[in-house]
C-alpha cells in the first residue's frame, strides 16, 4: 500500500511539472495576424540570454512588392508597454526566403530583466504604414532579457520543487484516509509539512536566486511587487504552514500544541492543499496580472487563511483544551 502512494505521487508529480512546463508563457508562441490584407506569422522568441543574439522572423503573405519595405519597429530596453508606436525605432528587415516571404533582424539581449517591444511593419517608401503586426488585441510583442542562472542555484530550485509537488500529492493522499476514518491525521500532517519546508528553501533562498541571476531583482511577491510567479509561491507557502499549524498537536503526538481543527475538517483542509497547487500549477508561470488584481488577491487569501486559522484556534483549540482538562481531572 506505502509503494503505491509512492507511485501515484510520483506520477502526478511528473504529470504536474509537465503541466506546468508546458503552460509556461515562457514557451515560444505562433501567432498569426491580418492586417489591410496581409497575413504576418511568426513564431515569438519570448527572451534572450543577456549577451546574446537571435534572430526574429516574420512570414508575410502576399509578399510586399518593390515599393514596399519591411520594418521592424522598437521600443529599446527604455520605454514601456505604452510608448506610442509612432515613437517606436525603425530598423530595416532583411528578406531571408524570397519563397516565403520570411524577412528577419537580429535583436541582441541587453540588460537583463528589461523588455523589449515591438512590431513589424509594412510601410511604403514615404514610410507611412500599410500593414502592422500586433497581437489580437492591437498591443505590441515583446522579448525579455535575462541572465544566466548557474547551476547551483536552478538545480536546487528545480528538486526542491518537486519535492513540494510530492510531498503533497502524499499529504493528499493520507488526507483521503483521514477524511474517511477521522483519524491518522498525523500522515497527513507530516508531509504537507515536508512540503513546506521544501517550498520554503526552494522558493526563497533558491527563488532569491533565481531572481537575481535572471531578472536583476530578488523578490517581487506582495508586498514588494506583483510578479505572478513570485506570488505563486507566496500562497502556497501561506497554505502549506496554516496547514501544519492546524495540526500541529498531531504532527507532533501532542507534546507541542493541540491541533485547531477536528480530524475529518484537518483532512479537508490537507486536501485543500492540493488543490490548490493544481489551481496554481495550471496559471501559466510566466502570466501576469494588474497591479489591483495581484494586490487583492493576495492579502484577500492571506486574510482569509489566517482568520481561518484563528476561528479554528479559537473555537475548537478552547474546546480541545476543555475535554483534556476534564479528562485529565477525571483521572
Amino acid at each position: 500500500m506505502r509503494l503505491t502512494r509512492v507511485v501515484i505521487a510520483v506520477l502526478i508529480t511528473l504529470v504536474l511539472l509537465y503541466v506546468a512546463r508546458n503552460t509556461s508563457r515562457g514557451r515560444p508562441d505562433d501567432i498569426i495576424h491580418t492586417d489591410h490584407g496581409y497575413t504576418f506569422s511568426l513564431t515569438t522568441v519570448p527572451k534572450i540570454t543577456v549577451g546574446a543574439t537571435d534572430t526574429l522572423t516574420v512570414s508575410i503573405s502576399p509578399r510586399p512588392d518593390q515599393s514596399q519595405r519591411v520594418v521592424y519597429r522598437t521600443t529599446g530596453a527604455h520605454r514601456g508597454k505604452k510608448t506610442p508606436f509612432d515613437e517606436y525605432t525603425d530598423i530595416p528587415a532583411a528578406l531571408i526566403d524570397s519563397l516565403d516571404g520570411m524577412y528577419g533582424v537580429p535583436v541582441t539581449a541587453g540588460e537583463r530583466g528589461k523588455r523589449e517591444y515591438y512590431v513589424f511593419e509594412v510601410v511604403d517608401t514615404t514610410g507611412a504604414t500599410i500593414a502592422r503586426l500586433t497581437t489580437e488585441k492591437g498591443e505590441p510583442l515583446f522579448v525579455k532579457y535575462i541572465g544566466e542562472v548557474p547551476a547551483g542555484i536552478l538545480v536546487p530550485h528545480i528538486v526542491f520543487m518537486f519535492v513540494t509537488v510530492f510531498c503533497v500529492v502524499l499529504g493528499a493522499v493520507h488526507a483521503l484516509r483521514v477524511i474517511r476514518t477521522g483519524q491518522h491525521v498525523h500522515g497527513m500532517s507530516f508531509w504537507i509539512t515536508l512540503g513546506m519546508l521544501a517550498t520554503l528553501i526552494g522558493g526563497y533562498p533558491f527563488g532569491f536566486g533565481m531572481n537575481w541571476y535572471a531578472f536583476g531583482v530578488v523578490w517581487e511577491g506582495v508586498p514588494f511587487g506583483t510578479d505572478a510567479t513570485d506570488n505563486k509561491t507566496q500562497l502556497l507557502f501561506v497554505y502549506f504552514v496554516f496547514v501544519t499549524l492546524a495540526s500541529l498537536g498531531s504532527l507532533t503526538k501532542g507534546r507541542y500544541g493541540r491541533d485547531t481543527y477536528p480530524p475529518r475538517a484537518l483532512g479537508w483542509f490537507g486536501l485543500g492543499a492540493f488543490v490548490l497547487m493544481l489551481a496554481i500549477y495550471l496559471i501559466p508561470h510566466s502570466i501576469q496580472f494588474s497591479a489591483t488584481l495581484t494586490y487583492t488577491v493576495c492579502y484577500g487569501f492571506i486574510a482569509f487563511v489566517l482568520g481561518l486559522y484563528l476561528f479554528g484556534r479559537l473555537r475548537y483549540g478552547r474546546r480541545a483544551a476543555e475535554i483534556s482538562d476534564s479528562r485529565t481531572a477525571a483521572a
